[in-house]
């Protein structure tokens, strides 16, 4: 049976990462535009819906089960094809995981604090979700969310669906177009954003294409995620 794979990237792309890099473009445009500037911009990823505590968990998890479904919608297409993309983590996958986390989540972290000295990038919140007892495991599941969704449809997904689409596409264009996009929709925290993520989606890209396995890469953007989401609660309510 004839698959159209481009169709399946584009729609898979607009109900997820796509559709969140535009809304990211329009982010930096209104910041830039803004009387404080960029600069004087502040972006909060985890952040209430609602005042009442108790209903805005209930919203937040909703949100975090919902922004899934196109992790799920990938995952069936790459099986449909008969493609494993190496979910299911190993031993192995985690020690990968912990050298990546630890190679650019520092200098990831220097990078920031350069470019707020720069004003090249808005202030960062992590969290304004309050102090209560599930503040913590919520922003641990935010953090594996970012994970799966990420690694899952921007790399091994796309990856794999240019290589059905473009058979003549080579590894450097592969990862350049990964890269891309993570950098897109990471564009409304600022320049140095695009900048710090596009390395990251090199880094990030070339380990799958030589390893075949998302599995390290969504451990070690979990571990990174969580260190800022939840050490930012902690530091502040200390």
């Amino acid at each position: 049976m004839y698959k159209n794979h481009k169709q399946e990237i584009l729609l898979v792309l607009f109900v997820s990462l796509g559709a969140s890099a535009i809304y990211s473009t329009l982010s930096l445009i209104r910041k830039l535009l803004s009387p404080q500037g960029l600069a004087g911009s502040t972006t909060t990823i985890n952040q209430p819906v609602v005042s009442i505590p108790w209903l805005d968990l209930i919203y937040q998890l909703v949100g975090i089960g919902l922004a899934l479904v196109p992790v799920l919608l990938a995952l069936y297409l790459l099986r449909q094809d008969q493609i494993k993309i190496g979910v299911i983590p190993t031993w192995a996958d985690f020690k990968i995981a912990i050298l990546i986390a630890v190679g650019i989540g520092l200098p990831g972290l220097a990078l920031y604090f350069t470019a707020r000295q720069l004003g090249l990038v808005a202030n960062v919140v992590p969290s304004s979700l309050g102090d209560y007892l599930w503040t913590i495991p919520l922003l641990l599941l935010s953090a594996l969310r970012s994970g799966l969704q990420e690694e899952i449809i921007v790399v091994g997904f796309l990856i794999k669906k240019l290589e059905l689409s473009y058979p003549k596409l080579g590894m450097v264009a592969l990862i350049l177009i990964s890269a891309a996009i993570r950098a897109s929709y990471h564009s409304y925290q600022g320049f140095s954003a695009v900048l710090g993520n596009f390395v990251m989606g090199v880094v990030f890209a070339y380990v799958f294409i030589r390893t075949s396995r998302v599995a390290p890469l969504i451990i070690a953007h979990t571990l990174m995620n969580s260190v800022v989401f939840v050490g930012y609660p902690l530091l502040f309510s200390a």
